[in-house]
C-alpha cells in the first residue's frame, strides 16, 4: 500500500504541483493524483520513477522505511 502522506508530503514540500511533477516524472497527473489519494498502486518501474524524481528511496516514500542498498540494487535492476 503506498504512503499518501509521504507522497504527497514531499510534492508539497517541494514546491510543485501534481501536474508539474507527474510531467517531470514522465507519468500521467491521472495516476500520480490516484497514487497520492491511495486509490491505485503502480508498477516497480513507476516507483523507482517517483523515487529519482524525489531524490529519496522506494521505501521512504511508498513504505515508510528505509531500504538497504541491497534492495536498492535490486529495484534499480527491475527498473532497468
Amino acid at each position: 500500500m503506498i504512503n499518501i502522506n509521504n507522497l504527497k508530503k514531499i510534492r508539497i514540500a517541494k514546491g510543485i504541483t501534481q501536474l508539474e511533477a507527474a510531467e517531470a516524472i514522465g507519468i500521467s497527473y491521472s495516476l500520480l493524483s490516484k497514487m497520492e489519494a491511495g486509490y491505485r498502486g503502480s508498477s516497480d518501474k513507476t516507483k523507482i520513477k517517483v523515487a529519482n524524481f524525489y531524490g529519496k528511496s522506494v521505501g521512504e516514500i511508498f513504505f515508510n522505511k528505509e531500504i538497504t542498498n541491497s534492495d536498492n540494487k535490486k529495484l534499480t535492476k527491475i527498473g532497468g
